[in-house]
């Protein structure tokens, strides 16, 4: 029987091909709200942007913990973590607050705040949203005041990889697969009791829900070696998402079919070269944003057509994303090796962040 495991090769599969894929669907996802176009399509209470972003946290969720667990010193995984989101990030950050925003403010006709713009810097360093705008910028586009409303879930993406590292480092392994489902069980009531109307604090609520699509992909992960690889469970599992969302139940049991769909297109789709030595996906993610808010800026009273805008973003985004591999996110990846012991250790195919959907169509904030 071929399984998970003997067919999913993390070293030649086309998951970099799928994550660039959701990277666009949420450049198109954005443009219906930054846009003034309005709500953007879905399905049930799935917009486009909560499909991707679905299925970035479940790809997460199998290769950070295949990565933690074939990696021998807890300072190694870490440090390959921080790698391979904060470079990038800080400086999506500096790239806005120093050349985007001030030419927002040009745009306008309006003085920009300095001042401001590094308090934009210093407030977001720590990777969790607490500055959204700067002042004097975004007042009269469609989606006003918010800079990057993307980057928010890096940080429940951290509190997923730091929570997988305790998990390895100090359960024991023929203990681990129980308590992710116990992790697992957990997220999903905590979703559930929210969809039936219970409040939690947004931070408790958005670490559940996608936090169950990550331990989706881990759990998935764990039962690699049994789970048949085959295209009646892939067909079955995107019918099961389909419903799911048409009957409003998709952040509650969604996670496994999702994190089943994703890996088995990873595996079986033939675009093992796209992305393979040069992977945009994650500046995508960080740029496109900022970018059509600048274009949303540019494109003020003008009846710019839908597809033309779409078209702008992913122009205007692919430069810097371009930039951010080559002169960021690759160097920093350098380093990767510094604390590894093992030849293995330095063979481990590390994962890209990935893309997600609107802050203030996604959650309320704290």
């Amino acid at each position: 029987m071929r399984t998970i495991a003997n067919t999913f090769d993390p070293k030649y599969n086309s998951l970099n091909a799928i994550r660039l894929f959701l990277a666009l669907l949420v450049i198109v996802s954005h443009s219906w709200p930054l846009g003034g176009y309005g709500k953007d399509p879905g399905i049930g209470d799935q917009d486009l942007g909560d499909w991707a972003v679905a299925g970035f946290f479940a790809i997460s969720g199998y290769l950070i913990t295949a990565s933690r667990v074939n990696t021998t010193r807890t300072v190694s995984y870490y440090w390959r973590r921080f790698l391979r989101i904060y470079p990038a990030y800080i400086v999506a950050t500096i790239v806005v607050a120093l050349a985007l925003a001030p030419l927002s403010a040009w745009l306008s006709g309006r003085s920009y705040d300095w001042v401001n713009g590094a308090s934009y810097i210093v407030n977001n360093a720590a990777v969790m949203i607490r500055q959204w705008g700067i002042s004097g910028t975004l007042q009269d586009v469609p989606y006003v005041t918010t800079w990057n409303g993307s980057a928010w879930t890096l940080f429940y993406e951290l509190i997923c990889y730091i929570a997988i590292g305790v998990a390895v480092s100090f359960i024991p392994r023929r203990f681990l697969t129980a308590a992710l489902w116990v992790a697992f069980a957990m997220t999903t009531m905590t979703t559930a009791f929210v969809l039936a109307g219970t409040d939690f604090h947004s931070i408790i609520e958005l670490t559940a829900r996608l936090g169950g699509f990550f331990l989706a992909g881990a759990l998935i992960y764990q039962y690699r070696a049994t789970v048949p690889m085959h295209w009646v469970l892939a067909v079955a599992s995107g019918l099961a998402i389909a419903l799911l969302a048409a009957a409003g139940l998709f952040q509650v049991l969604a996670g496994i079919p999702v994190a089943y769909l994703m890996l088995y297109l990873g595996a079986r789709l033939p675009l093992q070269k796209l992305g393979a030595r040069n992977d945009f996906s994650y500046g995508v993610y960080i740029y496109a944003f900022p970018v059509q808010q600048l274009l949303a800026t540019a494109f003020l009273g003008r009846d710019v057509p839908f597809i033309i805008f779409v078209l702008a973003s992913i122009v205007g985004t692919a430069p810097l994303a371009v930039a951010s591999w080559f002169l960021v996110e690759k160097p920093a990846m350098r380093a990767k090796n510094l604390f590894a012991r093992t030849r293995a250790e330095k063979a481990i195919v590390d994962p890209q962040p990935g893309p997600t959907m609107p802050a203030s169509e996604s959650t309320p904030r704290s």
